[in-house]
């Protein structure tokens, strides 16, 4: 939604320097879309994944050791005026952005949607926690951004992400000796987590009602719950923005306050992350850690399902700064998070502890989302995809426009 809704001025002169994109075709359509404007493109190629995804034309190869890293990305940034990753918390991520700094160049970063599904995240400086949203309510109270147009359906994402993820993994396992010094900055295996998804992706095939049922059982039982969003294990929500660094911690801090807090009628619902690799038994995990907890039945996991209609009936959702809590927020759910996120503010999340939050949780202030959710569309929101094949010419057509508006506006403000 950034950017002027309207059709942009042209690229020329500009050269982007893509460091890092979404797995699969995405940044090559992109490249297609900024040539068309008149811009040159490259794009960093440091594994086979990499190299599938992109071709290459106009390919920067980096096959050093990883220590070389900071030294050669310094050199690609200073011959760009623009610098796009996809993220910003890999040590990788944090290097090319330094090195954008200093080159001076344009630093865009692109992520998963703030609210999704139909948008994806492009943001200046950084994403997340690092985000250059204003942390003050009152800019979001004062603000006075129109509500945006409804954003126009990208179709299925699950099925894409997944066949993209699983190629991108397949072909850096099977050409690793054409790059013998890339290593994968991932909590877990590269291997592990391609087998993972896949084997996660047909168990939900082949069992496609196990989660809708467990889900129809959890909304059936009269007892009040509380719903709690588990991250993708290894993401840097976890790693980087959290005291919180892995799920386990986060489930046994979960359990731990809400045994000795919670009211004695009330359950909990555990849900993971739909991309969640899958290389570790989440469920196993949540059930020892109950069961050491003393709560037993008191606790459901659930691995799959609608997030929308378990935060609806809930009492509250808790996580580290899950997306999905966002979207509890639109519902008018009481929020409580763990970790460090640009939506923790006053009015919209619970500022109290966990252990106070079980009893009172506070809802958040209606109006001051309404207005906090225009201004993050209006100023980081795309809609589009990165995965849907159906969608990708069109978000990159929005996202190359979002980037010539940014560049338009910014020679138009007057001189410091």
């Amino acid at each position: 939604m950034t950017g002027s809704p309207s059709r942009t001025p042209a690229l020329a002169g500009r050269c982007f320097l893509i460091a890092s994109a979404p797995f699969g075709p995405f940044s090559r359509v992109l490249a297609r879309e900024l040539r068309g404007r008149g811009a040159e493109v490259r794009r960093v190629v440091a594994n086979a994944g990499d190299l599938v995804d992109w071709g290459w034309r106009d390919a920067c190869f980096f096959r050093a050791p990883e220590a070389a890293w900071p030294e050669w990305i310094e050199v690609q940034a200073r011959g760009a005026t623009d610098v796009l990753l996809f993220g910003d918390s890999t040590p990788q991520a944090i290097e090319a952005a330094a090195a954008a700094r200093r080159a001076g160049a344009r630093l865009w970063v692109l992520e998963n949607g703030y609210f999704r599904p139909h948008w994806i995240t492009l943001e200046e400086g950084g994403v997340n926690a690092a985000s250059g949203l204003p942390r003050d309510p009152s800019v979001y109270r004062n603000g006075t951004w129109p509500a945006p147009p409804p954003a126009e359906p990208v179709g299925a994402i699950l099925p894409h992400h997944v066949f993209n993820l699983s190629r991108y993994c397949l072909m850096v396992v099977l050409a690793a000796a054409a790059f013998p010094h890339w290593r994968a900055p991932y909590a877990q295996s590269i291997t592990a987590q391609l087998v993972g998804h896949v084997r996660r992706y047909f168990s939900a095939k082949l069992t496609p009602r196990r989660a809708e049922q467990t889900v129809e059982r959890v909304l059936g039982d009269p007892a009040r719950f509380f719903l709690a969003l588990l991250q993708r294990e290894g993401d840097s929500q976890l790693t980087r923005h959290s005291p919180l660094v892995t799920n386990q911690a986060f489930v046994e801090r979960l359990l731990d306050s809400f045994a000795r807090h919670a009211p004695a009628d009330c359950r909990l619902v555990i849900k993971n992350h739909p991309l969640d690799p899958g290389v570790t038994d989440l469920g196993a995990m949540v059930g020892r850690a109950a069961a050491t907890a003393g709560l037993g039945a008191r606790v459901t996991f659930v691995d799959g399902g609608s997030l929308a209609a378990l935060a609806r009936a809930s009492e509250g959702v808790v996580s580290v700064n899950s997306t999905g809590a966002l979207a509890a927020l639109g519902f008018r759910r009481p929020v409580k998070l763990l970790g460090r996120a640009f939506f923790d503010l006053p009015g919209l999340t619970d500022q109290k502890p966990l252990d106070a939050f079980w009893r009172d949780p506070a809802a958040p202030d209606h109006e001051l989302f309404q207005r906090f959710r225009r201004h993050v569309v209006w100023t980081t929101q795309v809609n589009g995809s990165f995965h849907n094949p159906a969608a990708l010419r069109r978000t990159c057509r929005n996202v190359a426009d979002t980037m010539a508006g940014r560049a338009a506006a910014a020679a138009l403000e007057p001189a410091a």
